[in-house]
């Protein structure tokens, strides 16, 4: 992994010595894999650091959130400290709450991983019932559903399985989904709830890299955990958990909601997983293509026959098959 850039572990530096950490001027960086969030993360003094800059555009959302989301009373790292270096810059340190998280359980016994699945829904539920007092990232509409099937049509279809892209995008289908998508209610969501964003900490389930929140349906959140390709759960286990989430959620079911925001969930990642891989040299997440492509074409087959998103799963299948 690479070493912590200078300018992010002086600033880091600088906030141990303001939280009064013993060790801020010979602490060692360890740093943290942030997967492809475009962040600066590392161990140091007992604490997590965090360093961003402007290049994203959800890295200063991240802040707001936290301390929206903890007075909120849900499950979040603690802010210990924080500063503004300017030009869309900053730093802070948060609680750190080890290295257990979902994705940890892949290869653990079903019960336990079923009951860490639990915790874990149990900690978002509340999140769809908040009105954030906070500025969200732009919110899910026809333009970012959009985008969204356009990033894997460029980075999955065409550069990884040599299909049309062109074509894709021209095909009334997934535009048809994206306005239906976006004409439904919205409430708060992560964005990016994924196994690696859940961690396990003193017998609860915590959320973390939330900073892309904004509002959009929550059934992109249970899609992107359900669907998730780093764990790629069992059939059964999926609908053991979507039987539990009905029963916990407090939100009105539909499949035909669901199946639509598990194939725009997985039309991201794949797209994301084509472009870290190929433009960014980073073959891990090509790796993971065949269990995301597994994953839509459950998602896609499972979509009901008078789903406004049937056609959209129709036409999917007919590109990556």
């Amino acid at each position: 992994m690479a070493p912590l850039p200078q300018d992010a572990q002086d600033a880091l530096r600088r906030l141990l010595r303001e939280y009064g950490a013993a060790d801020a001027d010979t602490c060692a960086f360890r740093p943290v894999s942030g997967g492809a969030s475009g962040r600066s993360i590392a161990r140091c003094g007992g604490v997590l650091g965090i360093y961003w800059t402007a290049a994203r555009a959800d890295n200063n959302s991240f802040l707001p959130a936290a301390h929206g989301l903890a007075a909120a009373g849900l499950h979040v790292p603690a802010i210990l400290a924080e500063a503004d270096l300017g030009n869309g810059c900053g730093a802070c340190l948060v609680q750190d709450l080890g290295e257990r998280d979902l994705l940890s359980l892949k290869d653990a016994p079903r019960a336990e991983r079923m009951a860490a699945y639990g915790k874990a829904l149990r900690a978002l539920a509340p999140l769809y019932r908040l009105k954030p007092g906070w500025e969200l990232q732009p919110p899910f509409d026809h333009a970012l559903y959009r985008w969204e099937q356009g990033y894997f049509a460029e980075h999955l279809l065409a550069r990884h399985l040599g299909r049309d892209a062109a074509a894709f995008l021209a095909h009334a289908a997934p535009d048809a989904m994206a306005r239906w998508l976006a004409e439904l209610p919205r409430v708060p969501v992560h964005r990016d709830c994924q196994s690696q964003n859940i961690m396990l900490h003193g017998g609860e389930a915590w959320l973390i890299d939330f900073q892309g929140m904004r509002a959009g349906r929550w059934e992109y959140d249970l899609a992107s955990l359900l669907y998730d390709p780093y764990t790629e759960l069992a059939e059964d286990e999926r609908a053991e958990l979507l039987q539990l989430w009905q029963g916990i959620g407090g939100q009105e079911w539909h499949a035909d909601v669901f199946h639509a925001c598990a194939m725009q969930r997985l039309m991201q990642a794949l797209g994301a997983y084509g472009n870290i891989g190929y433009n960014q040299n980073n073959p891990w997440y090509l790796q993971k293509i065949p269990a995301g492509m597994r994953a839509l074409r459950h998602a896609a087959e499972h979509t009901p026959a008078g789903s406004p998103a049937y056609h959209c799963a129709q036409c999917i299948l007919s590109f990556i098959d």
